[in-house]
């Protein structure tokens, strides 16, 4: 049951992950050329552009958030592992455990979060400084890739939750998924490998 629901989940956030890194991306490359564009406007030909600074800070914020879902899939964030490594391979089921309660933990903050955000979202009618847009279009990105993120922190619980019951197989195969990732090749199919496993050596 457990690992029907954490495939099923699997089924849209790995593919999401995917398409978000590449909107990061393309957000990144524009805010590269508009920063580009500021400094060489500013000081080659001294006629400063007044929506660079908030145009660039609003395409990072989008970028920031955005990578949060594969941050989050993938285990990418900054981590000390030297420890959670030893605990990994001497006691498993314990590591599980610790790990549920940081997933618990990560979606309670992620509640919190989205509540002051939305309430911070509900006070967006004000213009920005120097571009023809409304807040509301930069306060919503939180509250919703927050609640985005929160189905990537219930899929890793149910991970969790397996490998306190002793199934360790990596059902997500989180692994795999952030090498496909990154490198854009596709995840092989791990059931085709584990029935070619299965077969009896001639």
């Amino acid at each position: 049951m457990l690992r029907t629901i954490e495939k099923a989940l699997n089924i849209v956030t790995t593919p999401l992950s995917r398409l978000l890194r590449h909107v990061a991306g393309i957000l990144l490359l524009l805010m590269t050329a508009i920063v580009v564009a500021q400094v060489l406007f500013r000081y080659v030909f001294n006629i400063p552009l007044s929506w660079t600074d908030e145009s660039s800070r609003f395409l990072m914020i989008y970028m920031t958030y955005l990578c949060l879902p594969f941050v989050y899939l993938a285990d990418k964030n900054i981590a000390m592992t030297f420890l959670t490594e030893i605990l990994e391979k001497k006691a498993p089921r314990v590591y599980s455990f610790l790990l549920l309660l940081g997933h618990i933990s990560a979606m309670l903050v992620f509640s919190v979060w989205i509540t002051f955000g939305w309430n911070f979202f509900q006070t967006g009618s004000v213009m920005a400084d120097s571009l023809p847009i409304p807040m509301y279009y930069v306060y919503i990105m939180p509250p919703v890739m927050m609640a985005v993120t929160m189905l990537y922190a219930v899929q890793k619980s149910i991970a969790s939750i397996r490998g306190m019951l002793g199934d360790f197989e990596d059902v997500s195969k989180t692994s795999q998924t952030a090498e496909m990732l990154e490198s854009n090749k596709p995840v092989e199919d791990s059931d085709d490998t584990e029935q070619l496993e299965l077969k009896p050596a001639a």
